[in-house]
């Protein structure tokens, strides 16, 4: 029976069966929380990205002395010029959020606006959008 010398390098296949069988096993307990985790960043997201549109909403209502609306239903938002009916920008969420109810909030060209608070949900995770009279959107 030939013997394998002491300089000779590798693995099994056995070991390398128990290798990758660990890994499957490590991937299997990790997908889960992967899952709920790209959940609850989708709605921050989708919370930071309106947050930033009202910010723009309230821009251009000061820059050109105009009144700016955003106009939401539970599946998407527009910004609208209200001096010509030009959409500004125009969201749609994706299938998995909703906001609570149909929003309309005007910015106003001295910097105020109609204060409201908006809840996006997936179900599982809720963020809200908080437009304070000063024009002003924070995400909580």
């Amino acid at each position: 029976m030939p013997r394998r010398p002491h300089d000779a390098r590798g693995f099994t296949l056995v070991e390398l069966m128990v290798i990758i069988g660990v890994i499957g096993l490590m991937l299997a307990i990790a997908t889960p929380s992967f899952n709920g985790y790209m959940r609850t960043n989708q709605v921050g997201t989708e919370a930071d990205r309106m947050a930033s549109d009202l910010a723009l909403a309230r821009t251009i209502a000061v820059s050109q002395g105009r009144v700016v609306q955003f106009v939401a239903e539970s599946d998407g938002y527009e910004l609208i010029d209200t001096s010509d009916g030009r959409v500004i920008r125009d969201r749609e969420f994706d299938g998995s959020i909703a906001l609570d109810a149909d929003y309309t909030i005007n910015f106003f060209p001295w910097g105020a606006a109609d204060s409201n608070t908006l809840t996006l949900d997936t179900g599982h995770q809720t963020r809200t959008v908080i437009v304070l009279p000063t024009g002003i959107a924070e995400v909580h």
